[in-house]
This record gives C-alpha cells, sequence and structure tokens, in this order.
C-alpha cells in the first residue's frame, strides 16, 4: 500500500545531484510547506519533508536553489532513526512523481523588454495585451437560460 501526497512549499537548502552507478541523475532537497494548525500562534505549523527525485524529475528539482517555492507529488515513506540521545525521531520524505516551479514570473526592463517594446512602436506588452483584450463584461451580458425547455 502506498500514500500519495502532493506538497506545496519552499526550499530550505540547495538542491543536492548525483549520479546513480547507472548514469541516471538523482535530486535531494528539503522543503518546508505550511499547514494550518489551530494551536499554532500564527495559526500555522511546519511540516518538513525531504524530496528525493529521479530522472527528468530530478533534472526539473535541479533548477531550484534555496528560497524557491516548489510543488511536488509522489509517494510518500517514512524514515526512522536513533538519535545520539537515544530517542527515536521520524522524517518524512516524498520521491517525487512531479516536480513543478511556481516561481512567478516578472516583466524584466532590460535590453530585452526594450528592444520587444520598439517592435511594437514603443507600447509595452501589458499595454497592447490591454487593447487586445475585450472589455469587462457583467454576469448580466451573458444568457443564462438553461439550453433545454424539457423538465427533468
Amino acid at each position: 500500500m502506498t500514500a500519495q501526497i502532493a506538497a506545496y512549499g519552499r526550499l530550505v537548502a540547495d538542491v543536492q545531484t548525483k549520479t546513480t552507478s547507472n548514469g541516471n541523475t538523482m535530486a535531494f532537497a528539503r522543503l518546508v510547506v505550511s499547514l494550518p494548525c489551530q494551536k499554532a500562534e500564527n495559526g500555522e505549523a511546519p511540516f518538513w519533508l525531504a524530496v528525493v527525485a529521479f530522472g527528468k524529475q530530478a533534472d526539473a528539482l535541479a533548477r531550484h536553489a534555496k528560497g524557491d517555492m516548489v510543488s511536488v507529488s509522489g509517494n510518500m515513506q517514512i524514515t526512522q532513526w536513533t538519535t545520539q540521545e537515544g530517542r527515536t525521531a521520524t522524517g518524512y520524505q516524498v520521491v517525487a512523481d512531479s516536480v513543478v516551479s511556481a516561481r512567478t514570473a516578472r516583466p524584466s526592463s532590460g535590453p530585452a523588454s526594450q528592444k520587444n517594446a520598439s517592435n511594437r512602436g514603443g507600447k509595452t506588452e501589458v499595454q497592447q495585451a490591454g487593447q487586445q483584450s475585450a472589455p469587462y463584461q457583467q454576469p448580466e451580458d451573458f444568457d443564462q437560460t438553461p439550453p433545454y425547455d424539457a423538465p427533468f
């Protein structure tokens, strides 16, 4: 029996990559996920999750660095070990089937952006997009009658 997990969180350290003996890429990362918690002072509790990825997913994970937001999904595993103090500790990890970047795109003000603006008569992408989009319509502007007249 396996447990599937999907988690969205922030990398707390840089991703470590290794190559296996058969030449495949392997990546390790630590992720912190904020979970709702009524007893916590701010209403959230951190959930620490190790991420292990192989192949293309490892390559996708390796493109990230400490502080990046990522979304991962895959099989969850629980690991237990004995600490130096003799206590049993428990950790959680996901073997990632999917790694998705949660980075946000920001408009650039560099030379490439200025070049693109000059190709459009000096207008920025945002200005052009505003001209191409239709005006906002109110819900009343749409025909909301059912496409059928027969009762159920």
